[in-house]
């Protein structure tokens, strides 16, 4: 049994994402992405139309190809491991609510895309809500 947990253990190490934290940004060089990571990420609650423009107008770092995550994209961050009462993403992350992070992705199930994905950061897991309720921004971009 203790062979299996330390198997378990050791691929989960091994498919980890190693994450660097910058001053106010966080690298993911596994999956080439560099995260916003400032007290906008708490402070800012917006509608998914203004989350897609806050992203695109974000200068960080004297960058400015930032974009609202995808489902894809905010998996990689994504830490179920962590204890129940602590946030399901990575501890490099500093600024981090409970509440709904906006995802790029609309759904067009039944309702003309007039709902887009979230994260909820305390379960890790994703959901969908109306596009015009307010939710936290945390941008992205790729890197080489």
């Amino acid at each position: 049994m203790r062979i299996f947990i330390l198997l378990c253990l050791c691929t989960i190490m091994l498919f980890a994402s190693k994450l660097t934290k910058g001053t106010n940004y966080v690298v993911d060089d596994k999956n080439k992405l560099m995260w916003q990571d400032t007290k906008d990420n708490i402070k800012v609650l917006i509608t998914h139309n203004d989350a897609i423009e806050y992203c695109k107008n974000l200068r960080l770092n004297s960058f400015s190809d930032w974009q609202l995550p995808t489902r894809e994209q905010i998996k990689t961050i994504i830490d179920k491991t962590r204890v129940r009462d602590q946030l399901m993403i990575n501890k490099a992350f500093r600024y981090v609510r409970r509440d709904g992070y906006w995802l790029q992705d609309r759904t067009w199930i039944r309702n003309f895309g007039k709902y887009a994905y979230f994260v909820y950061l305390k379960s890790g897991s994703i959901y969908y809500q109306n596009r015009s309720y307010k939710k936290h921004v945390r941008c992205v971009r790729k890197i080489q």
